[in-house]
């Protein structure tokens, strides 16, 4: 399902109002109590597995950070094991299961289930049929039934059940290996969880499967539209000849697409999603035994079944080189594909430390010998360690001008020196740490945890096996890796090339669907059930900021926060500044090259590397009103790392040469921008939102570009020392250490005054687009899809709204039970990405915005935009929904929790609305008298009133202009209008 959140943009740190400056110590007794049972230095992880009688493998950790808990059902199968003919079943199957079963999602299934068994027969009568006339008078015959079994669905009541208890993320992924679905929930709704993931397993009934066929269709012309897809699976196929891992794809071929079996379908779930064959994961704030009695209780009587292991075909050996080539609009990219071992092999955890060797981060040969000299534009690298085989892929984008043969003679270059040996031996150690600092970083979250155990199952290993993989890292040589290089590194491989040319789209047609029938304000039997079930409410917990950090003058007009990390010896350390482009427009382009810069003492590449030995990662970032330097590490590594990032920042060595061509390589990338569909979307939107003062538009141009130097740096450097900022440190030491560490190395000199130089941020304020009601501006480009966006100013932000538009946002955008999904995917199938909500401005002054999003086939663009048009305006007005809306917001309020590692972000968004301490006692007091008039009449006023400004690319062969042009002005854009080059 993989349906992706959509969070309202973070803006750049704005100046902190003016607060009263307060001291006070860690607040041990509110982070510190419940995990005093943890080991800080160790990577453990404190579980328990079971099995139940039936074969069903339960793995639980207790994670008390938050009230919550997080739960993943795992199946042992994917898409390798799709059946030859019938590609991309395991993942549509996966889009099924949300659908409901025979209790469940249905008001009367002994009417319905006539009709859904006469759409299974259609369907594989559709099968085997091949004439376009005879299939198009079935279609239309599946789609009369489809409807009426339709008036008998209740549209996401699975999504609805959950979404009252408090439920975040419900979503689902399939991929070659495994299907898993997850989500998370308060703790008091465990057993409600028992209750209906039992139910959702066990009898589940593929209802409204045309329309969610179409909606699949939508997820793959969303990898149509994807370069870099097509260059991978282009490349898998020559790789794994006769394997699933290429000989088919996860979504399936267009052809099977159009040919689908529901009967495949069910015997796919018949054969593997048996407990035998499945796992139930959770984490979080969970007791160990009840948890057990509750899954034992629920999910004993699922009935086991013969799996059969799968046999995977054996692949021929790869001869000498195999090329083969694709073509899009666009970079050009090449991608070598080396034969390596499945993830059982003894060589897997080498294999592991050569990717890392080729590409950590900013250290690895491709970015220290390639990227960093400015050999190639881009390069990078990355293993696919499956359980039947694997791969290890390299790629690189050239540089304008050069070949891709020449850019894949370097990428074997850097192949040659792992084989040979030539490479720092302690970068070994520098590896392992940083398996090690990812491992215990993982272990603050339950989705991390669930991870471990996931894949623990799934890989028949145990958790402490995986958990040993740091350790097993740490313990191999030179000698290890260069023999397992020579094993697999040889002239034999898949050479991949992707030119810079038209892609031919396949033909997909929109199919003539009727709108399904749904009823949303309907509840099954079983969902009552559910809900009968009262379980004792989470009391909310707001927090005293006072009580929750330390904050204190470091200097005149320097604030300095800190929070204690009461979990690992892991620190998070940074220092911001509000100053950037709008200070000097050529700031960032210049201060950015720090990330790739020397010292007096260290060349680029040593700094890089002795950074990676210290487990440190430090960056150096820059927008419009803000410039910061952050380090993460351990907190032993703490004074060293500080050190030599302060080294970079004050006395960097900057290559004059590799300066001039990084800026070489932004000004040619800018062609590419103009013909990829995502940098058009975001240029389009931009413009239409800010005019002239869109990035794109005020970035240097070219010529600006090319008279910059690196001797920009010393006045840009001597301009920010003359700025005051703010510190955020989260660790184990104590604020006091903290400073005494950062006035050994920090802002030379001293501070004596307020600074303060900077230009406040202005607020931000949106282009007005009026003289129509509705106004579209059109962008032609190639593609599967159409991008429509909604893009709507509002008011000045009134941070006493915020309960409306939770309710609204909730009540259009909340998930699978909420308006968009249902009228969008579910009622008639235009789309699988959709979304609408209202965003409030970032701080006091800025202005809220509108914004909604249909990715759809071309020939749906005017059906869409009709839609949409009508959602903005006139959404339904349902009890039910509002109802739905209420009790999430109020499950969510309540254990929502502000953690150490959420506090800072947190305090600044609040600050930024001109609250000094926690607003949320406030809007939880407003959640039981807001009602459904209230929220229609803020619709009404803030939205539904004000003309529609939206912006669509899009094929022009593809889109009905002149029916767009019936129902809105249209006005056709050119790419060259969004850009600066």
């Amino acid at each position: 399902m993989k349906r992706a959140r959509h969070l309202r943009t973070t803006l750049p740190l704005a100046t902190l109002l003016c607060l009263s400056t307060f001291v006070a110590p860690f607040p041990a007794q509110a982070w510190d109590a419940p995990f005093s049972w943890l080991n800080k230095q160790n990577t453990t992880l404190n579980h328990t597995h079971f099995q139940l009688k039936n074969g069903l493998n339960v793995y639980l950790s207790r994670n008390p950070l938050e009230p919550r808990f997080y739960a993943q059902v795992v199946i042992n199968a994917g898409g390798k094991q799709d059946p030859a003919d019938a590609t991309g079943i395991a993942h549509y199957l996966e889009h099924m299961l949300f659908k409901g079963t025979t209790r469940l999602g249905t008001s009367n299934f002994d009417k319905e289930k006539g009709l859904q068994d006469q759409i299974v027969s259609l369907y594989e009568k559709l099968f085997t049929l091949s004439d376009p006339a005879e299939r198009n008078a079935l279609l239309t015959q599946i789609n009369d039934l489809s409807v009426e079994a339709s008036t008998y669905a209740i549209p996401g009541e699975l999504d609805t059940l959950y979404s009252k208890m408090g439920a975040e993320g419900l979503n689902a992924y399939t991929s070659n290996e495994e299907t898993v679905y997850l989500l998370s929930l308060p703790k008091n709704r465990l057993e409600q969880w028992a209750m209906v993931e039992s139910e959702r397993f066990r009898e589940p009934v593929f209802r409204l499967f045309q329309s969610e066929l179409e909606t699949v269709y939508e997820e793959k012309n969303i990898s149509l539209d994807d370069k870099d897809d097509i260059l991978r699976e282009a490349v898998d196929a020559q790789t794994f000849k006769k394997h699933p891992y290429g000989s088919q794809t996860i979504l399936g071929s267009v052809e099977h697409l159009k040919n689908p079996s529901l009967r495949k379908m069910y015997a796919f779930y018949n054969t593997y999603y048996v407990p035998n064959n499945m796992a139930l994961v959770l984490s979080g704030d969970i007791d160990i035994a009840e948890t057990r009695r509750i899954i034992e209780k629920y999910f004993s009587d699922w009935k086991p079944a013969p799996v059969k292991p799968f046999d995977p075909p054996k692949d021929p050996p790869i001869q000498g080189v195999e090329r083969v080539n694709v073509q899009y609009k666009g970079e050009e990219k090449v991608m070598l594909s080396f034969a390596t071992a499945s993830r059982s092999n003894k060589d897997s955890d080498a294999l592991t430390m050569i990717d890392m060797l080729l590409d950590s981060g900013d250290v690895g040969l491709l970015k220290l010998n390639l990227v960093q000299t400015q050999k190639v534009r881009s390069a990078g690298s990355s293993p696919s360690i499956h359980k039947d085989a694997g791969a290890q892929y390299l790629w690189a984008v050239p540089r304008q001008g050069q070949s891709m043969a020449e850019a894949e003679a370097l990428l074997l270059e850097q192949i040659e020196l792992i084989k040979q040996g030539k490479f720092d031996p302690e970068i070994m150690q520098a590896i392992a740490l940083d398996a090690e600092i990812s491992l215990k970083g993982s272990l603050e979250s339950n989705q991390g945890r669930a991870a471990i155990m996931s894949e623990a199952f799934l890989n028949g290993l145990s958790v402490d096996t995986l958990m040993q993989r740091p350790a097993r890292l740490r313990k191999l040589t030179v000698e290890d890796i260069t023999r397992v290089a020579n094993t697999y590194f040889k002239n034999n491989y898949v050479a991949g090339y992707r030119k810079d040319a038209e892609f031919k789209f396949p033909k997909i047609s929109k199919p003539q669907l009727k709108k399904m029938q749904l009823n949303p304000d309907q509840h099954s039997d079983f969902a009552l059930q559910v809900e009968a079930l009262k379980p004792e409410p989470v009391a909310p917990e707001w927090i005293d900021l006072k009580n929750q950090l330390t904050a204190s003058s470091y200097a005149p007009g320097v604030v300095s926060y800190a929070t204690k990390n009461p979990i690992n010896d892991l620190y998070s350390l940074g220092i911001t500044y509000d100053y950037g482009n709008q200070h000097d427009p050529n700031f960032c382009t210049v201060m950015s090259e720090l990330n790739n810069a020397g010292t007096a003492t260290q060349s680029p590449e040593s700094v890089a590397n002795t950074f990676y030995k210290l487990g440190t990662k430090v960056s150096f970032n820059c927008s419009d009103y803000g410039f910061s330097m952050y380090l993460s590490g351990t907190d032993q590594k703490l004074e060293p790392a500080l050190k030599l990032a302060e080294e970079v920042l004050w006395s960097a060595n900057l290559d004059a040469e590799r300066f001039k061509a990084r800026l070489q390589d932004a000004i040619d990338s800018r062609v590419d921008e103009k013909k990829d569909n995502r940098s058009l979307r975001g240029a389009l939107r931009d413009w239409v939102r800010y005019g002239e003062e869109s990035a794109y538009l005020r970035r240097p141009g070219a010529d600006t570009l090319r008279q910059l130097s690196v001797d920009a740096y010393g006045p840009m450097k001597t301009a920010l020392q003359h700025q005051n900022f703010k510190i955020y440190y989260s660790g184990s030491k104590s604020q006091d250490e903290v400073h005494q560490l950062l006035r050994k190395y920090h802002q030379p000199g001293t501070i004596s005054l307020p600074l303060l130089n900077a230009r406040p941020q202005p607020p931000l304020k949106l282009e007005r687009h009026a003289g129509s009601p509705v106004k579209v501006y059109f962008l032609h480009n190639p593609s599967a899809q159409s991008t429509i966006d909604l893009v709507q100013p509002g008011i000045e932000v009134k941070p006493e709204d915020k309960m409306l538009v939770d309710f609204y946002n909730q009540y259009m955008d909340g998930g699978m039970g909420a308006v968009m999904f249902q009228e969008v995917r579910e009622a008639r199938a235009l789309a699988y990405s959709t979304f609408a909500y209202y965003a409030q401005g970032g701080r006091l002054g800025d202005e809220d915005q509108m914004l909604a999003f249909i990715g759809t086939q071309g020939d749906k663009t005017v059906e869409s935009l009709t839609l949409l048009i009508d959602l903005i305006r006139n959404p339904p007005e349902s009890e039910q929904h509002f109802n739905r809306a209420r009790q999430a917001l109020e499950n969510m309020y309540r254990t929502d929790r502000v953690t150490f590692r959420n506090v800072f972000g947190t305090m600044e968004t609040w600050h930024d609305w001109g609250f000094a301490n926690d607003p949320r006692p406030q809007f939880f007091a407003q959640l039981s008298q807001t009602q459904l008039k209230d929220m229609m009449a803020f619709l009404k006023q803030r939205v539904a009133a004000n003309p529609l400004v939206f912006t669509i690319v899009g094929d022009r062969e593809k889109v009905n202009l002149p029916a767009l042009k019936k129902i809105a002005s249209v006005e056709e854009v050119k790419a060259s209008q969004l850009f600066k080059d």
